[in-house]
């Protein structure tokens, strides 16, 4: 076998090798695989995975600063791999447990016998803010856990204990379902020669059961996000573009007639299953806590009534307070008749008088935690608070805590960790580690997730799963043989009722922000040819006056429109003014029409409709972000450079709206994001036009600054290919404003966004217009009626006229381009008030 030197700790159990130094059996495949890699195939296999890792966006959230060099977020090369024989008992030791929180929760919102009877002292539920009295006695056959996850570690013995319990929501499963395909997409040879099980059965299984619990054969289900701040968020998502369920958060939610129903561009539409992944007590603020807004006004109410179906039933965080644990032995003897297969460490509930006398007599072997934290992003458990590491005055003030706060307070003995392989670049090395493994409940059993998702785990102690390296690695179960072809439910579903291409059911938020990231995306392409042909006209060798004062005024149109946001002293290669504009509009800060403010909402909104957007299109978009030359202002460089990136941007800007014209699907979701983008595009090429053809010097200037709009507008090779003459203001009034023919001129945009609007839901009935539409309707027609002789009759600019004299002599032109500057901007208003904020209506299904 090929030599790869590892090293375990000695005296502590090590997954891959045992104490006599031989790799274990279930090993052995993967060990001699990755032995077989040269050092240069490792290190490719480790960027490759770094890459996937960027790309997929688990490392970075929306919120993340782009310039930090470290991923919050990266995956081991080395797998944890668990043997078919351990696997068979944490099956079924992982089911018990799931079944006996289950069984705890039903009995603290139903009997409460656990309490009468001494099982749980009272103290520890009621004390406990997640325990939600608004829910107790409600009876359904969706009451109880759905979804659960545990935290597992393997002590310096080898033995299996738990750190954490997760009821409230599905904890994080989206992440581990990233790190598989991601891990695959690198190791895939690796992962079949190894006879791992896959995790597709397992979420078909989960689709089939949620259909069942719709008790619909063509169910509505969403799955409710707190939103994008939620650390989460990624896991939100990624889930439900998976499983193919809507994402919506609290404010896509309303309730009428007991029935929760999703805001879409058509009216309201009936939910009939929400799979949370909220916290319970931020479900309703008119019942439950009234500072949250992650659910909707009264859904307490609407579940009662059973006009939704909610996993996991509001309040089961309860069974998360690690107070449990040290009454768990008895409690599954008595609801289960069954011994407990797998505990905690030793563990104490500080509310009991004698467990608190304990634990304060042997505080320098306690560590000591809150009794409920939540369940955050997987490694982002608040580490504990190690007695033996306090002075004088943190002891004092840990007893103080003790005494005063003790039943929101756990103590748990103090463990070591068992070690499994961790590659760091250079070599395989023993990491400690805690896994987090997934389960659903099907009837009245559970279903166990064949993998998982493993973090190396902090130099500080926790109780929970503490990683803020956030070192992750993918957990591989063993199989004996090779799985069971499974059939999903959505495979044999031949009915006509369930097809659908309407698209209809968009959220009006989703909507709202696909028009506004076509909006971000063709801003930014404007911008970078704005600049891009700025600093080419600086490069020529000519660059008269004229060709400056023509530059100079272009950049402006876009600086000007945040008039008080600064502007760098200094250009990329000196003091130059055109660099200096360049630069601010490139990098300067809290400017509403700069780069940077376009990219940090292209990026927010990418990311908020991700599960609307194919793979390619996020990674496009993505490499803005991640891509710290958008971020960082580049030194001393010439303006050539400068160019050069400019031109790989547009490249990829260009490749975002080809995916965007070639792969979506024309449904409502695409009309937006092409309403934008025409928007914008007829929006800068009015205010260019405006701004170059009315200000001084266009007498003498006037085919320098046709030549730029066209050049800008990337027109100059169409009208090259018609006239033969020097850009002339008739020809580019024709081309640029008036020509249907072409996809970059004002009256193209004008009729896109008529056919666009035309075709909206809200419209009314033949022979009727709505608002929109009639304003739409007028610019085209202006449009299509002008002439672009008489549109071309513009008077001398003469700065000895007062200014009413100037106004009544206004020309065509300027009118018709002051419209479209005025009526634009209006008609995004109108899109606003009728699209993208709610007015209440009846649901009805769609």
């Amino acid at each position: 076998m090929p030599t790869l030197l590892y090293q375990p700790q000695a005296g502590v159990h090590d997954e891959m090798m045992d104490a006599n130094g031989a790799i274990r059996p279930h090993w052995q495949q993967w060990f001699q695989s990755f032995s077989n890699w040269s050092p240069t195939e490792r290190g490719t296999h480790s960027e490759q995975l770094n890459q996937v890792v960027r790309e997929t966006g688990i490392a970075y959230d929306l919120f993340a600063d782009p310039n930090e060099a470290k991923q919050p977020w990266s995956i081991d090369l080395a797998p944890l791999i668990v043997s078919p024989e351990e696997w068979l008992w944490l099956k079924a030791a992982l089911a018990q447990r799931a079944r006996l929180f289950n069984a705890i929760n039903l009995d603290l919102y139903g009997p409460q016998k656990l309490i009468r009877e001494g099982y749980l002292p009272a103290a520890l539920i009621f004390s406990d803010k997640t325990y939600l009295r608004s829910m107790q006695g409600h009876k359904s056959l969706f009451n109880g856990v759905q979804f659960f996850a545990a935290d597992l570690a393997k002590g310096p013995d080898g033995s299996w204990r738990v750190l954490d319990n997760h009821a409230e929501t599905p904890a994080g499963v989206g992440f581990a379902l990233a790190n598989r395909i991601s891990l695959t997409h690198c190791e895939g040879n690796l992962f079949r020669d190894s006879k791992a099980l896959r995790l597709a059965p397992y979420f078909q299984q989960l689709q089939t059961t949620l259909v069942n619990r719709s008790g619909l054969d063509d169910p509505h289900i969403a799955v409710l996000s707190p939103g994008p701040e939620h650390p989460d968020y990624f896991s939100h998502a990624y889930l439900a573009r998976y499983l193919g369920y809507i994402l919506v958060e609290g404010g896509d939610l309303v309730c009428q007639n007991n029935q929760v129903c999703l805001k879409t561009l058509a009216g309201l539409k009936p939910i009939d299953l929400i799979v949370r992944c909220i916290e319970g007590a931020k479900a309703d603020p008119l019942e439950l806590d009234p500072t949250g807004f992650d659910g909707a006004t009264s859904m307490v109410r609407a579940v009662r009534g059973t006009g939704v179906k909610i996993v996991n039933q509001l309040g089961t965080a309860i069974v998360e307070n690690r107070g449990i644990a040290p009454y768990l032995p008895r409690i599954c003897q008595y609801l289960l008749g069954e011994e407990l297969k797998l505990q905690e460490a030793p563990r104490w509930w500080l509310g009991d008088p004698s467990s608190k006398a304990h634990v304060l007599e042997n505080l320098d072997q306690m560590l000591i935690s809150d009794a409920h934290e939540g369940s955050g992003r997987p490694g982002e458990a608040r580490p504990a608070v190690d007695g033996a590491l306090l002075d004088e005055a943190g002891r004092a003030e840990l007893v103080e805590r003790i005494e005063l706060f003790g039943n929101q307070l756990v103590a748990e003995q103090k463990m070591g960790f068992a070690t499994t392989p961790s590659w760091d670049g250079d070599s395989l090395k023993p990491q400690s580690f805690a896994v987090r493994f997934y389960t659903f409940r099907r009837s009245q059993n559970y279903q166990v997730m064949p993998g998982g998702l493993s973090m190396s785990l902090g130099a500080q102690q926790a109780i929970g799963l503490y990683s803020p390296d956030g070192i992750t690695r993918d957990v591989w179960i063993q199989s004996e043989t090779a799985p069971a072809p499974f059939e999903s439910i959505w495979a044999s579903r031949e009915s006509p009722s369930a097809y659908s291409r309407a698209g209809r059911s968009l959220q009006s938020r989703i909507a709202d922000n696909l028009f506004w990231l076509g909006r971000n995306v063709e801003r930014a392409e404007w911008q970078f040819r704005l600049c891009r042909q700025a600093l080419s006209r600086l490069n020529e060798d000519s660059g008269p006056e004229e060709d400056h004062r023509t530059v100079t005024s272009a950049l402006n149109s876009l600086i000007l429109r945040a008039p008080k946001a600064p502007i760098f002293d200094a250009g990329f290669g000196g003091m130059n003014e055109i660099e200096r504009l360049v630069r601010t509009i490139l990098y300067g800060k809290g400017r509403a029409h700069g780069f940077q403010e376009s990219l940090f909402h292209m990026h927010r909104l990418a990311g908020l409709t991700r599960d609307r957007m194919s793979s390619d299109a996020w990674r496009i978009l993505n490499d803005f972000f991640t891509d710290r030359r958008w971020h960082q202002q580049p030194g001393f460089v010439h303006a050539g450079q400068v160019v050069d990136l400019l031109d790989r941007g547009l490249m990829s800007l260009a490749a975002f709206s080809g995916v965007a014209m070639e792969n979506m699907t024309r449904n409502y979701g695409w009309r937006f994001l092409d309403i934008g983008r025409r928007i914008e595009r007829a929006e800068n090429l009015s205010s260019l036009f405006n701004r170059l053809v009315f200000s001084s010097g266009m007498a003498t200037d006037a085919p320098r600054r046709m030549m730029f709009i066209l050049e800008v507008a990337d027109s100059f090779i169409t009208y090259r290919s018609r006239y033969r003459i020097m850009p002339s203001l008739p020809a580019v009034i024709d081309l640029l404003l008036l020509d249907e023919a072409n996809p970059r001129s004002i009256v193209f945009q004008i009729a896109a966004l008529h056919e666009h609007i035309h075709s909206l839901p809200k419209e009314p009935e033949i022979g009727q217009r709505s608002e929109e539409n009639r304003l739409v309707l007028g610019l085209l027609s202006q449009l299509q009626l002008a002439e672009g002789h008489i549109l071309a009759q513009i008077p001398q600019v003469d700065e000895t006229k007062d200014l009413e004299q100037m106004i009544s002599e206004e020309t065509a032109l300027e009118r018709l381009l002051q419209d479209q500057m005025h009526q634009l901007p209006q008609l995004t208003e109108i899109l606003t008030r009728r699209y993208f904020t709610h007015t209440e209506e009846q649901p009805y299904r769609i």
